[in-house]
């Protein structure tokens, strides 16, 4: 393959792009490669050096997918029919009160709800067990509500709409649930002490009176609020300073009137000071919460709300935890690739690879990035590392002018401790058709580099290069060219097509988390949006899916991000989605609009980039720093929740776990029961096998934001105590 090739239209169309590789002046020293043979100088040992592989630049949005916009959501008074379904109950005699399940009910308004997405969006994000009940189709009577023991079946109830409406015809608002309906809910909430959430309401007096009414003539789409005292006392990780845009979502701006026995408190507030979002407490002393903007889950001022919302309505106890990430892979480490021309749109003869100073440069980038962002305290990046290009007897030295064989890895070898390391297998060769012995050179042969380099390593974890052998594949390819930086076009094939061969390599060398690519649909899991995956055809993998960013392989400086970015998505490019060429500030507002989605939705999975993005393009700077800081930027505009940064091994260990609850909460193997009289909730197993289990507003339990979380691994029956707020 040519390395002068020009990027073209059709080069980018089958999302391929070549990420090449030069000869090396060196050779290694003496040194096992983990498959029993010994590599001398002159061997094949730095065969990558001299080839040529390829990686992905995967098409993504250019902006968070809005799905239905809720711009046109409007809402009027409501029309409840009289009770024709059913009539009042009263409570059963066994009613027991003080006890609910931990879970959630959603009343939905039916077909063409705005609501339901935001509202099953946020609770699976803190992992909380919920039901959805559509009005329109099914009757809301005791039995949906309260179980045959007489325990609640719902700790909390989310309206879609305060009035669950239709527009029936134009200008009329018909609800879905009659006046019967209403009555027993209201009942239940009120003698089991359940709050309810209206997640978009329009404030009047039907089917009951917030104390809120709309101003007319304020109605609007766009606008932006802020919290008030009270409402940081809800939106818990809210920074008082926070302003919270709202765009693409119609709105009733309202005020406060006074309406006998309700207690009225404004929580959100436009800049004109009216109402946006408010707790009331009825005269029958339930509690409720009203927003009068509407929501979508792809919406900034949704995404911002959604982890208070979902604690008030628990009264932050709850199956399930929300908790928050910034990973960043950097994959191709000591390996030479690819570099952009900006001004050609060609690739260098010359590529490109890391320098000490970068390294140097990167190691106080991140420390710089821990110190300026206390939400990303813990911050540090994790190299996915390919040892076919390192120097492992190379001396260890953070002095750029020592005499070495490569100043790259002597300088790792100074600064390794700072970062995390995942093996990328030894010479990032395609593993989709590989045989047994090559797939255990790639991955042991890696890990004994690892060990003669002193890395510390995350020795489970395992990034394949292009994320090859799980099925997303040329379907022609027949192996013989895995070391070459062409194949044709790749297809999801799913994980079936996975090659034995490397998932076998994999386990016998330890390893039980292989990256996959969040891109592809057999590699991630649309049932369970914040799991991993369990690879089918062996048992002992799991799959981390990895979110790909706008910054491609192969760039290194901001004119070359603009040129790739523009390419494809400016006029005239492959995908042309703005109306003109971005900036170097306008991509990364863009892009870190994308990871902020990613990071404000609880989703424990990395971003990942390539080591052309480390370069120090000027002093104290690099792309992915910048990306980073880009995204931290606009998270700290708004919340003071901890972001984790996991290292690779226990990033896997705590996928896995998570991805074991969640299904035991869907397959509901996994139960708690709350009585509210001894503050403790019973949580039960009724499965077989023990399964982990976390519970946020835990006595005891490891602090994290305003909550305790304990994590339990379940068997039988558990009491724990609890500490509601």
């Amino acid at each position: 393959m040519n390395k002068k090739v020009l990027l073209s239209a059709l080069t980018l169309s089958l999302l391929l792009a070549a990420c090449s590789t030069s000869p090396s002046s060196t050779t290694p020293a003496d040194l096992p490669d983990g498959s029993g043979q010994t590599i001398v100088p002159g061997s094949d040992y730095n065969r990558d050096h001299s080839e040529e592989h390829n990686d992905e630049i995967t098409i993504i949005p250019p902006e968070p997918k809005p799905g239905n916009l809720p711009t046109r959501a409007r809402l009027g008074e409501a029309t409840i029919p009289k009770g024709t379904r059913l009539s009042a109950q009263a409570l059963p005699a066994n009613a027991q009160t003080d006890k609910v399940e931990l879970r959630v009910l959603v009343l939905s308004s039916g077909a063409g709800d705005y609501g339901l997405d935001s509202a099953t969006a946020m609770l699976q994000q803190s992992g909380v067990p919920y039901d959805v009940l559509d009005a329109s189709q099914q009757t809301l009577d005791q039995s949906r509500l309260i179980n045959a023991d007489g325990t609640g079946k719902y700790q909390g109830v989310i309206l879609t709409s305060n009035a669950l409406v239709a527009e029936t015809s134009p200008g009329v608002y018909t609800s879905a649930l009659d006046s019967g309906e209403w009555e027993t809910l209201f009942q239940y909430e009120a003698a089991y002490k359940v709050r309810q959430l209206a997640l978009y309401g329009y404030p009047g007096v039907a089917p009951e009176d917030y104390g809120l009414r709309a101003v007319p003539g304020a109605e609007t789409s766009t606008t932006s609020m802020t919290p008030s005292t009270a409402g940081l006392g809800v939106f818990k990780d809210l920074k008082a300073s926070a302003t919270l845009p709202v765009q693409y979502a119609y709105s009733y701006p309202a005020t406060v009137t006074p309406v006998a026995g309700v207690t009225t408190t404004p929580l959100l507030t436009d800049p004109g000071g009216r109402v946006l979002a408010a707790t009331s407490t009825a005269a029958d002393g339930r509690e409720r919460l009203m927003l009068t903007t509407a929501q979508n889950p792809y919406l900034r001022h949704t995404q911002l709300m959604g982890y208070g919302l979902v604690q008030w309505l628990t009264k932050g106890v709850h199956l399930g935890e929300h908790r928050r990430f910034l990973q960043v892979d950097i994959d191709d480490y000591f390996l030479d690739g690819d570099h952009l021309n900006a001004q050609t749109g060609q690739v260098y003869a010359t590529p490109f690879r890391l320098s000490g100073s970068d390294v140097l440069s990167v190691r106080d980038q991140q420390i710089g990035i821990a110190k300026d962002y206390p939400v990303a305290a813990s911050f540090r990046y994790a190299m996915a590392f390919n040892g076919g290009g390192a120097f492992p007897n190379a001396p260890t030295s953070c002095s750029l002018g020592i005499s070495t064989p490569d100043l790259l890895t002597s300088v790792t070898k100074c600064v390794m401790s700072s970062f995390d390391w995942v093996n990328h297998t030894r010479d990032h060769q395609r593993m989709d058709v590989m045989d047994l012995e090559t797939a255990r050179q790639q991955i042991s042969g890696n890990l004994t580099i690892a060990t003669k380099l002193g890395l510390p390593l995350s020795r489970k974890g395992l990034v394949t290069g292009e994320h090859s052998g799980l099925g997303n594949m040329d379907p022609n390819d027949d192996g013989t060219h895995n070391d070459e930086g062409t194949v044709g076009p790749k297809q999801d094939l799913g994980l079936g097509r996975s090659n034995p061969n490397m998932l076998s390599a994999a386990v016998s060398a330890g390893i039980r988390f292989i990256a996959s690519d969040h891109s592809v649909a057999s590699q991630r899991d649309d049932t369970c949006a914040t799991c991993g995956v369990q690879h089918p055809l062996n048992s002992n993998i799991f799959l981390v899916p990895r979110w790909p960013t706008n910054v491609h392989y192969h760039v290194t400086n901001p004119a070359e991000v603009t040129a790739s970015y523009n390419s494809i998505y400016a006029p005239g490019g492959i995908r042309p989605y703005w109306d003109h060429a971005l900036s170097y500030a306008e991509v990364l507002d863009k892009d870190s609009d994308l990871s902020l989605n990613h990071i404000l939705g609880g989703y424990a999975f990395p971003h990942y980039m390539h080591q052309p993005n480390l370069a120090q393009y000027a002093p104290g700077k690099s792309l992915a720093s910048d990306w980073a800081r880009a995204a931290l930027d606009k998270y700290s505009q708004y919340s003071t929740l901890p972001l984790n940064t996991y290292k690779w091994d226990q990033l896997g260990e705590y996928l896995k776990s998570h991805t074991q609850e969640e299904k035991a909460k869907a397959a509901r193997t996994v139960r708690g029961v709350w009585d509210r009289k001894t503050s403790a909730v019973v949580l039960s197993n009724l499965s077989a096998s023990t399964t982990p289990l976390t519970l946020t507003g835990a006595s005891t339990g490891t602090p994290y934001g305003a909550y305790r979380i304990a994590s339990l691994n379940l068997s039988g029956s558990k009491t724990v105590a609890v500490s509601p707020q």
